[in-house]
């Protein structure tokens, strides 16, 4: 199953396990790795994928729900799997590594060319985060 920010958020089922799809969203540089992830996983995994195509023609309100959403499922997930892609500047993707790194969910994925790759390192390193080159080695770590 996945949920989008269209979807009220579940109550948690018990034995059940929700991983929530965080990192750079630009479609034009991703392809979807989102996409990736589900088809692997798909049948063991319930996920939040806040992709929204409209996002940028949302007004103040549809923001504000958006972004509640958001953090909620944050909260509500085993699992956060944070990928940030070569070429984004992905600022949310850096908050959320922020408020997640001591909560022992995030899985990061940080390819070599981000442009913050090694402060990101560092920082999971501190925190002994899973953290991986690619999107086919945290799929590998995950199953």
């Amino acid at each position: 199953m996945i949920y989008t920010s269209k979807i009220k958020l579940p109550i948690k089922e018990q034995g059940k396990y929700y991983y929530f799809l965080a990192g750079s969203i630009d479609h034009h540089l991703s392809g979807n790795w989102r996409g990736k992830v589900i088809k692997k996983m798909e049948d063991q995994i319930y996920f939040f994928d806040p992709t929204r195509i409209e996002h940028n023609e949302f007004n103040d309100f549809q923001m504000k729900e958006h972004i509640e959403w958001e953090l909620n499922a944050l909260d509500l997930s085993d699992k956060i799997i944070l990928n940030f892609l070569p070429d984004a500047k992905s600022p949310i993707s850096l908050v959320e590594l922020g408020l997640y790194m001591k909560s022992s969910k995030l899985i990061v994925i940080c390819p070599n060319q981000f442009y913050q790759k090694r402060y990101v390192k560092v920082i999971c390193e501190k925190y002994n985060t899973p953290f991986f080159n690619t999107i086919d080695k945290a799929i590998q770590y995950l199953n």
